[in-house]
């Protein structure tokens, strides 16, 4: 059962995290690629502030065609995971899923585990999930 669940947004957008958030929980995201699209974000932020730590940053990068996870500490991008390869494609519709456990996020894209990102920063801190443009949204669901 959905935790909460928002239609109709517009990148960029940001959706305050509850309480409730932390391991065994989910975000669901279901969304499309315009077609001049270069590259969309999904941050689990700590904050809306600008230069706040960011525990997860989901980067696809259609101009190089790779997915980069990372995240950002003390005014600072950390270590870059980058994944080859881009499970989306221009003009067509996907559904991101991510499943966050005690260890790390694990990231589905279309019903196809993508990879796994071990945490950097603890999961309480984690206030805000942001989504940035150019991509189009939806529905997000939390459960």
């Amino acid at each position: 059962m959905a935790l909460k669940s928002v239609t109709s947004l517009t990148a960029p957008c940001s959706l305050a995290l509850d309480d409730c958030f932390g391991p065994c929980t989910g975000v669901r995201i279901q969304g499309s690629v315009p077609n001049d699209c270069q590259r969309f974000a999904v941050n689990f932020s700590c904050g809306e502030e600008p230069n706040c730590n960011i525990a997860f940053h989901f980067n696809p990068r259609f101009d190089q065609n790779s997915v980069v996870f990372n995240s950002f500490q003390n005014h600072s991008w950390q270590c870059e995971q980058v994944m080859e390869g881009n499970p989306f494609k221009h003009g067509a519709s996907f559904l991101l899923e991510f499943y966050i456990t005690d260890q790390h996020f694990e990231v589905v894209v279309n019903k196809k585990v993508f990879g796994q990102f071990k945490h950097r920063i603890p999961l309480c801190e984690v206030k805000v999930l942001e989504i940035k443009p150019e991509v189009q949204i939806q529905k997000i669901e939390l459960f």
